[in-house]
């Protein structure tokens, strides 16, 4: 009886392991998964852009790309602050923003100006070409209109990807 228990044991290991051998790897479902997620950010900046959404747009920034965002409207404000009245309605026009919002200027009011809009004006058409995730940071590499191959940068923040922008100076 001793025997059949010992022999009883080692089925019951070897079908434990056999089981945990053959169940499909969770990361390779969460790849898949986080690759649909990526796309999804990709897109929905895309959206944002065509529709100049600053709200959505700032929503899908990392920490970084907020924080850059705020350091260029300070830099702006300050500027309109100092500027002679000829040079306040050059930066009204250049930045495509009324003096009342540049001398309020703030991060999420810095992702409506011309500036900004410039910087990505050919993202809202452009083709994903290919996603590469490792770990908590994701690539879209992708194709504007005219032919120009691109990169945008995302990272995994709070539960979601957000995308790690640089703020045009």
């Amino acid at each position: 009886m001793d025997c059949s228990a010992r022999r009883l044991g080692q089925m019951a290991v070897l079908c434990v392991a056999l089981i945990v051998g053959c169940t499909k790897p969770t990361s390779q479902s969460s790849s898949a998964g986080d690759e649909k997620t990526v796309k999804e950010s990709f897109e929905a900046f895309q959206a944002a852009l065509k529709v100049q959404d600053a709200d959505k747009l700032w929503s899908l920034l990392d920490s970084d790309g907020r924080a850059d965002a705020e350091r260029a409207a300070t830099a702006i404000r300050e500027a309109y602050a100092k500027a002679s009245a000829e040079q306040k309605a050059e930066q009204e026009k250049a930045l495509g923003l009324p003096g009342a919002e540049l001398a309020e200027l703030s991060g999420k009011g810095f992702l409506k100006t011309k500036r900004f809009h410039g910087k990505y004006d050919e993202v809202p058409e452009s083709k994903i070409s290919k996603i590469t995730i490792k770990g908590d940071a994701a690539t879209v590499d992708y194709v504007e209109a005219d032919g120009d191959k691109e990169k945008l940068q995302l990272v995994r923040q709070e539960g979601a990807w957000k995308l790690s922008l640089t703020m045009p100076k």
